[in-house]
């Protein structure tokens, strides 16, 4: 039954087909039934989101490839078809997983295109290295050029943009965004150029052209296709919402309704935090407070990015309205965000540093290229007409030269930049592991004070416990259980100890270097440096030393005196052994 339907689906589709383009007429023909309903998955990607329809037919494309086990090629056209279904499911892993088998299965040789479409498909799954998904972008779109496949070439011109986009070369970004526009223009596809205005107005309001951004959203929102699709107008008017056009409240509070209703946990929380965002800018914090609350109760670890402005915002409004514990709570836990944020973010700019200069490379390496092509063509002409045109010949060779310098200076000019960008790499890395540092020591100063404080309450309860008893006011056996019990909990090592073991695992070299530089240090000198070290302030070494806040500032200065520290400040001269 189900069968029967399918093909009277695929009877009514070729009515269809009559007097208009196929975009799937680029695929060698193999099977009657088996092309016609290709055709019509090609149709059903752009025309309807119905997904059972679409499933059932990439099962009847299942049956017809088991039917002919011997030819693989119906097979890896049956698993580009699956992945692409599951890629709009939004499902990566199984998408990978087909698309991985589809693409060690087809045969490049006699099957370009399926190969090409295959490989252009595997090619957006595997994005981990953006040059390399870039280099093989240019290969692809090459490759649709040549066969005048403008449908494709406009897909492969968005991929290609995309990825120059999260690299941040922004121009170059809107340059083949703009590409891939024209030709859905030229080809009359409203849908597919709909959403691509929305990569370009992203693109825009990154390069600051906001007026250009915002005409473009404002004709979105009057656009059938951005209406009729609800993922689509929730992203268009959230991208509005983001930058405070004019009509905010309106714009955010429709993509609230509509994603409360769409039931989509991404774009929820992100309809939730512009709300946050809007009334705390508007100075209502108990109604951004609600908002923020509801978007941190939907997210995960995942969703760091959105998290930690979260954060940050709550901790303002519980300021804003004198809520200073919750305010404070709030910030410690931005702060800690914050610096795993700024490590992933550091790391992350490291990589797309090296992918743009991987890029520009490639760039350059091509125009080399075209450069010997074009050269080689000329020297053929000159060659032939040497006899006639010595003169020509003469004004080629000077012409040749001059490229030939021109291209070692591009070649010397990228190679400093590569140096520089090294550099810069190399000072991210610096920055990273100085900030690492100086959590660390912190943390050691923060827990150093914490045994001692616990330690010493621990002691005053045992003397207070022994006056008790001499009193007493509590039975000699269940004073010395008591206390017994207490004496358990202290530290069993000297809280120096402790320290100096914690600090040698931070500061593996500091003890000898500074003993190399001041033979005659005590051992109670070395102990102030250590905690001077690790950023105490005065008070609490006092309390670590058992001294008053006046013996240490003596100690410090006979310290400065034993190093022979002229003007530099002891802290300084310190962090840098």
């Amino acid at each position: 039954m189900k069968r029967g339907f399918l093909f009277v689906c695929l009877w009514l589709y070729s009515f269809n087909f009559w007097g208009r383009e196929v975009i799937g007429t680029y695929w060698k023909p193999i099977d009657n039934t088996f092309d016609s309903i290709a055709d019509v998955l090609e149709l059903e990607f752009i025309s309807t989101d119905s997904i059972y329809y679409r499933d059932s037919l990439i099962q009847e494309l299942y049956t017809i490839a088991r039917a002919h086990h011997k030819e693989p090629m119906y097979l890896w056209r049956a698993k580009f078809w699956d992945a692409r279904s599951q890629l709009k499911k939004n499902n990566s892993d199984s998408t990978i997983h087909l698309i991985d088998e589809a693409y060690q299965q087809v045969d490049s040789i006699r099957y370009v295109y399926d190969y090409m479409r295959v490989f252009h498909l595997w090619t957006i799954m595997h994005k981990n290295q953006p040059h390399v998904a870039y280099k093989n972008l240019k290969k692809i779109s090459e490759y649709y050029a040549r066969t005048n496949n403008l449908f494709m070439l406009a897909h492969a011109y968005i991929d290609m943009g995309n990825i120059l986009s999260r690299l941040k070369d922004y121009p170059k970004a809107l340059e083949y965004l703009q590409k891939a526009d024209s030709y859905y223009k030229k080809l009359n596809k409203p849908v597919y150029r709909a959403k691509n205005q929305l990569n370009i107005s992203s693109v825009l309001y990154s390069m600051n052209e906001e007026v250009q951004a915002e005409k473009i959203l404002y004709k979105l929102l009057e656009n059938p296709v951005c209406v009729e699709d609800t993922s689509f107008y929730i992203n268009t008017l959230l991208l509005l919402t983001e930058h405070d056009v004019p009509l905010s409240k309106k714009y955010v509070s429709e993509a609230y309704r509509l994603s409360t209703e769409f039931a989509n946990k991404r774009l929820l929380i992100q309809s939730e935090c512009f709300m946050g965002r809007f009334y705390q800018n508007n100075h209502r914090p108990d109604s951004a407070l609600y908002y923020y609350r509801k978007a941190c109760r939907r997210m995960n670890i995942r969703n760091i990015d959105l998290i930690v402005p979260v954060i940050k915002n709550m901790s303002e409004c519980f300021a804003a309205i004198q809520q200073e514990d919750s305010a404070y709570v709030y910030l410690n836990r931005y702060e800690q965000y914050k610096d795993s944020l700024d490590q992933v973010n550091s790391l992350a700019e490291i990589r797309r540093m090296e992918s743009r200069a991987a890029i520009e490379k490639q760039e350059l390496e091509l125009q080399q290229a075209e450069e010997r092509g074009r050269f080689r063509f000329v020297l053929i002409l000159v060659v032939c007409a040497f006899i006639l045109c010595i003169a020509a010949l003469v004004c080629y060779i000077f012409w040749k030269k001059s490229r030939e310098e021109k291209i070692k200076k591009q070649l010397k000019e990228l190679e400093n930049k590569e140096l520089v960008t090294r550099l810069e790499n190399e000072m991210l890395q610096n920055n990273c592991f100085k900030v690492e540092l100086e959590y660390k020591d912190r943390e050691l100063a923060s827990n150093s004070l914490i045994i001692m404080e616990k330690n010493q309450v621990l002691k005053s309860l045992v003397d207070e416990l022994e006056k008790e008893k001499d009193a007493g006011n509590i039975q000699s056996n269940t004073a010395l259980q008591i206390s017994n019990n207490i004496r358990m909990h202290l530290g069993t090592d000297d809280e120096w100890d402790f320290f100096k073991m914690q600090f040698v695992k931070v500061h593996p070299d500091f003890f000898v270097r500074l003993k190399t530089l001041c033979p005659s240090i005590t051992e109670g000198e070395l102990r102030l440096c250590a905690y001077i070290r690790t950023g105490m302030e005065n008070k609490h070494i006092a309390q670590m030393l058992s001294l008053q806040p006046e013996s240490v500032k003596k100690n410090r200065y006979r310290l400065r005196q034993k190093l022979n520290l002229g003007k530099e400040s002891l802290e300084d001269f310190l962090r840098g052994i």
